[in-house]
């Protein structure tokens, strides 16, 4: 209900005026409220803008397994193109890391995971920035430090010929040209637990190595910033 109006006569004196402008104010509150109502009640509801960096729910993974020369993991994650397209979205690897050469496929295989940390105090001055984008990681497997990764800003050009003959495969595991070198390729799902915690797991285990006869058991990866 509207406020009530006491009537104000011609000539009244300053007490009225006064009388005159504490109603005023109280029919414009009121009117405001009832506006206020009204819209709330009436105007359809704009949705929320989409978050413009979402990141993607599924990722191509690549790891390169050397078994002569330099013997270190390589590992590769690029976007993938989306559940319709069986391709990468591009050629661009949005994280590639060397792994220590002390972590073989086969301790891989048999642990199904991979831990990696990175230690804030190796940089206490800079603020905290992107989790992937760390240079440097401590790696555990199968419970076991195992050495550092470091991270590179892409392929070299012999990996990333390789990486493109590769690009037709989907999910699998296989050895490169000349025998040196297996390969493991798959689609992973990537879960972002927080600003210091990412994982990726395997979701097609495809040629995974078998261990003491247990099948597949596919892979899950864990960055996290302690």
């Amino acid at each position: 209900m509207p406020p009530a109006v006491v009537p104000v006569e011609d000539g009244a004196g300053a007490g009225d005026e006064a009388t005159y402008y504490s109603c005023h104010v109280a029919w414009l509150a009121w009117w405001n409220n009832v506006r206020c109502v009204l819209a709330s009640t009436f105007l359809p509801c704009h949705p929320a803008p989409a978050p413009s960096a979402a990141k993607p729910a599924v990722v191509r993974g690549t790891l390169f397994l050397p078994s002569t020369g330099d013997r270190r993991v390589r590992l590769f994650l690029q976007d993938h193109g989306g559940a319709a397209d069986p391709q990468p979205a591009d050629d661009v690897h949005f994280l590639v890391l060397d792994l220590p050469s002390g972590l073989g496929g086969a301790d891989i295989a048999a642990a199904g995971r991979i831990v990696l940390e990175y230690q804030r105090q190796w940089a206490p001055a800079a603020a905290p920035g992107a989790l992937l984008a760390s240079s440097k990681w401590l790696v555990y497997c199968n419970g076991r430090r195992v050495g550092y990764a470091a991270r590179r800003e892409a392929p070299s050009d012999a990996e990333g010929w390789v990486l493109e003959k590769l690009r037709a495969v989907t999910a699998g595991a296989g050895r490169l040209p000349g025998g040196g070198v297996e390969y493991l390729r798959g689609r992973f799902e990537r879960i972002g637990g927080s600003p210091d915690a990412e994982s990726f797991h395997l979701l097609e285990p495809i040629g995974w190595p078998e261990v003491n006869g247990g099948g597949n058991g596919g892979l899950s990866i864990f960055f996290h910033r302690i």
